[in-house]
């Protein structure tokens, strides 16, 4: 059984401009039936810019026993400085929310300076006990299962320090076929995020994962051949479900999670909430 994560940076300020506030999100998260939540950064950076504080946050998600499952994103390039202050900011958010995930990425080409930069942050971002789980996209640099793991290998991280996210959207989209899934031993598997698309309507990768993902079974994603290849490596971690989506954001956070959970659900077997 896994359990079910409902992720907010649908409503964030990465792709919202006036963002809905996220205390409210965690409420429709745990009544919508979530066994967790992914809070993403931008969201709380935000949420402290209009007064509230990690205090509030955290008396959110223990009024409903509702955990951060995932707290996003630790993001390192070749900048030393700009990879110092994300770390930093990620490490005293986590003190305080207890991710069990932090989901992490670059956007830039791998050199020796990222893979130091990532060696050299990844104890203070994990130091609450959190694994980090570092993302490929088929649009940046780092965009097959393979490159991510010699990445990891190279930062000199052990699988109980980071793995791979494995997204149904960016395997689907990018170089990897099936055989490249099959071999990711579990011991590197991090985490999963899903979601479904229709075709795509345009070579804009970034357009369309940020703007188009629909809910499960509502798109072309073979995402049954997706659970049950993960499922045959024993993962029984949890499952995000991160629908990036501008016709989701019509609706309130409390209909679009209800929404997304019921969609997700019937692909994975979701943990009981006693």
């Amino acid at each position: 059984m896994h359990r079910l994560v409902y992720d907010t940076i649908n409503y964030s300020p990465y792709v919202l401009e006036s963002p809905p506030p996220l205390v409210g999100q965690i409420d429709a998260a745990a009544q919508a039936g979530f066994q967790g939540i992914g809070l993403d950064v931008w969201s709380i950076d935000r949420h402290r810019e209009r007064g509230g504080s990690l205090a509030e946050l955290r008396q959110a998600l223990d009024r409903h026993a509702l955990p951060c499952t995932e707290l996003q994103a630790f993001v390192f390039t070749d900048d030393a400085a700009e990879s110092k202050r994300n770390a930093e900011n990620i490490a005293a958010i986590a003190e305080v929310l207890r991710p069990e995930i932090i989901m992490s990425g670059t956007h830039v080409p791998v050199d020796d300076a990222v893979v130091a930069n990532l060696a050299r942050h990844a104890p203070l971002v994990t130091r609450t006990g959190a694994k980090l789980a570092i993302e490929f996209l088929p649009m940046m640099p780092i965009n097959t299962i393979a490159k991510t793991r010699d990445l990891i290998a190279r930062a000199g991280l052990s699988p109980d320090v980071a793995g791979i996210c494995l997204d149904v959207w960016h395997f689907s989209h990018g170089p990897d076929d099936w055989p490249d899934l099959e071999a990711l031993p579990l011991a590197e598997l991090a985490y999963v995020q899903f979601s479904d698309h229709p075709p795509l309507a345009s070579n804009d990768l970034n357009t369309e994962t940020l703007q188009r993902r629909v809910l499960p079974g509502e798109g072309v994603l073979e995402l049954d051949r997706f659970v049950a290849a993960v499922a045959r490596k024993g993962y029984v971690g949890p499952v995000a479900a991160e629908l990036l989506s501008a016709e989701l954001r019509k609706l309130t956070p409390a209909e679009s999670a209800r929404r997304i959970y019921t969609a997700t659900a019937r692909y994975w077997r979701p943990q009981s909430v006693d």
